[in-house]
């Protein structure tokens, strides 16, 4: 069933609800907002709403139903896609007013025939296109860009996807002046640095962008990026993917570009274009964090720690992970330790070189790391001796003063109580390393202690209970579930 008005007359009930009806009594606007909530609860979102058009159930009780729904288009995310499967009555679909939704995935298919004609047909309604979403090769994209040469004022999202590095062509969307854009979501996938340039400075409308780049050695991509970011004073969901077979440092931008509404910020790529990008950022309101970066050389990480610690949220707890292809250090909000919740923050980095990562990982957050109260580490079971080989214990613990609670999974806990007591240079070492712990909750590690042994496992730590107890400083080691 499709979604034109032509269509309602003759297949809704024209009558008003009854006067009884409970329903008929509540004001339009809290119908919509029952409305909007059933649009965000469709399983299969994309699918249900916007492929099958489920929304038209809606319209179909009566009169003032179909009245709302279609006069909060925008709200409810009314429109009609088209795409490389054919929907019913294409041709009245598109003389009708909703706005259009363009969404053509090729990589191993041709565009040709029927799927060709409909996105020119589409294509043609360029002040109802709201949405572009194409993803496909060089011929592909040819096509697409031949359709695509005049402006587009309603256009909200861009989403093109190459299979390999392609140009942008400058009369894209009827450019070069691109300033009537309103575009609120871009994301670009494979498109030289050189041929988006002008794109990117145009779109300062934009709360979400998405990036991909696989740049040439001798480019900065980063120190383009914060040129570009300066404008995006709405942006609010950052995603960056930036790799480069051979990456080098880059010098130290002079501004710092403000992103006072950004609060979802993630990476992906090389740690001296992450490095840079935090030394020319500020995101105060950052509340969801997920960056991965890969460390291919020794090179300083000194800026990604103002960058954290200018982020307002609190931070109760951190809890870091060890695998063999890398670690992953996740920082938890009190309510997300509280309610077992997915961390927001997480800073994973790979194995190419084991003792850099870690001295670079724990360089990154120094302020956020002296502030935890609580701290668990992790070993995956078949990692464990392969982590025992590059981790001073006594050296990474350092990191977490604060720490009231540690926590272990699958360590070797002989190491960590022998770590406890052991201080060469302080006499009153042992009171100084870990001051504020008060309770340490071991996890077994079922491949280097039976469960017979379990009793001179904690045997080990008592020399250091003993000291913190004559200090009057009691801390409490027990086996966790």
């Amino acid at each position: 069933m499709e979604a034109t008005d032509e269509q309602h007359k003759g297949t809704c009930q024209d009558t008003e609800r009854s006067q009884k009806s409970t329903v008929n009594h509540l004001p339009d606007e809290v119908l919509l907002e029952i409305f909007d909530s059933y649009r965000q609860g469709a399983d299969s979102y994309d699918h249900q709403w916007r492929w099958k058009i489920v929304w038209v159930n809606l319209a179909h009780v009566c009169r003032r139903w179909r009245a709302v729904v279609f006069a909060s288009s925008s709200r409810l995310d009314l429109g009609i896609t088209v795409g490389h499967t054919k929907p019913r009555h294409i041709k009245t679909i598109l003389s009708g007013p909703l706005p259009i939704f363009i969404y053509y995935r090729f990589v191993y298919r041709q565009l040709i025939g029927s799927a060709l004609w409909r996105m020119r047909a589409a294509l043609k309604h360029h002040d109802r296109v709201r949405e572009i979403n194409f993803r496909g090769r060089g011929e592909h994209f040819d096509k697409l860009f031949k359709e695509t040469n005049c402006a587009f004022p309603v256009l909200e999202s861009l989403v093109l996807t190459s299979a390999c590095e392609r140009e942008l062509p400058d009369t894209f969307l009827g450019g070069p002046d691109l300033s009537y854009l309103q575009l609120r979501r871009l994301q670009l996938e494979h498109f030289s640095l050189a041929s988006i340039s002008r794109f990117l400075l145009s779109v300062t409308t934009l709360t979400d962008l998405s990036l991909q780049i696989d740049t040439a050695l001798g480019l900065s991509p980063e120190t383009f990026l914060l040129v570009c970011l300066k404008g995006m004073h709405l942006l609010r969901r950052l995603d960056l993917s930036i790799f480069s077979e051979s990456p080098s440092q880059h010098s130290t931008p002079k501004d710092i570009v403000p992103l006072s509404k950004l609060t979802c910020f993630r990476y992906r790529g090389d740690v001296e274009y992450l490095d840079t990008l935090a030394a020319g950022l500020s995101a105060p309101s950052l509340q969801d964090v997920d960056i991965n970066f890969y460390v291919l050389a020794q090179l300083p990480i000194a800026h990604l720690s103002r960058f954290i610690d200018e982020i307002e949220e609190h931070y109760h707890a951190v809890h870091v992970t060890f695998q063999k292809w890398g670690f992953r250090l996740s920082l938890l909000t009190q309510s997300e330790c509280i309610n077992h919740c997915k961390p927001h923050f997480n800073l994973g980095a790979d194995l190419s070189d084991p003792p850099i990562s870690i001295i670079g990982m724990s360089r990154s957050l120094p302020t956020r790391l002296t502030t935890v109260e609580e701290l668990r580490v992790t070993f995956d079971k078949a990692d464990a001796d392969f982590w025992e080989d590059f981790i001073t214990w006594r050296r990474f613990l350092q990191q977490f003063p604060g720490v009231k609670v540690l926590r272990t999974e699958g360590a070797n806990n002989y190491h960590i109580a022998r770590t406890l007591l052991q201080d060469n240079e302080e006499p009153d070492g042992d009171l100084d390393f870990l001051p504020s712990l008060e309770e340490i909750e071991l996890g077994t590690n079922s491949s280097l202690t039976p469960e017979s042994q379990h009793g001179p496992e904690l045997a080990a730590f008592e020399p250091f209970i003993s000291v913190r107890q004559q200090a009057g400083r009691p801390v409490r080691v027990f086996l966790g579930a």
